[in-house]
């Protein structure tokens, strides 16, 4: 891409950068979902891959109406988390606690997404490109509903089996008073 001097250069800049990590993002989760023990979690990362798939056609078409190619560098940050997928399923030494690890990864993307979804439709909007800022807040909205849920299954199931886990496993409990 060319310099970032205006913007509707930094409103696509930061379009395509999300296009590669929803793509990135898809393919880890269709990968990492196989190993996930939770059959919950493992319906999340399902959800997951068909949302982001989704999210980068409706990016690549509004890079269309703007006359932009969804062609760009590798989203460095979209790497580094799909590399820290990758990690933790080989050292990971119990799945539940893979389980609770993964959510972790999960929602350090889904946050990452989030803030460029929010600054890219407040961009959208300030150009008076109105209908791209709603495709991109609903976008946002659509990441914060995943959140939430990965929220509600850590708290409510995986963090206390990865816990029991570590109980069993060490006779820690947790108690360091």
């Amino acid at each position: 891409m060319h310099e970032v001097a205006l913007l509707r250069d930094l409103l696509i800049w930061h379009l395509q950068s999300l296009h590669d990590a929803e793509l990135q993002w898809a393919a880890a989760l269709e990968e990492t979902a196989a190993l996930v023990t939770a059959a919950d979690l493992k319906h999340t990362f399902h959800t997951g891959n068909v949302c982001a798939t989704r999210h980068a056609a409706t990016i690549r078409d509004i890079l269309q109406q703007l006359e932009a190619s969804s062609l760009t560098n590798r989203n460095a940050v979209a790497h580094d988390l799909v590399q820290e997928f990758r990690s933790l399923k080989n050292i990971a030494a119990d799945r539940e606690v893979l389980d609770a690890a993964l959510v972790v990864t999960h929602q350090c993307m889904n946050h990452y997404r989030m803030a460029k979804y929010g600054a890219a439709a407040s961009f959208a909007r300030l150009l008076q490109q109105y209908g791209i800022a709603e495709q991109l807040r609903n976008m946002l909205e659509e990441e914060k509903s995943e959140d939430r849920t990965l929220t509600k299954l850590a708290e409510e199931t995986l963090n206390s089996r990865a816990r029991t886990v570590i109980v069993e496993n060490t006779g820690w409990a947790g108690s360091i008073a």
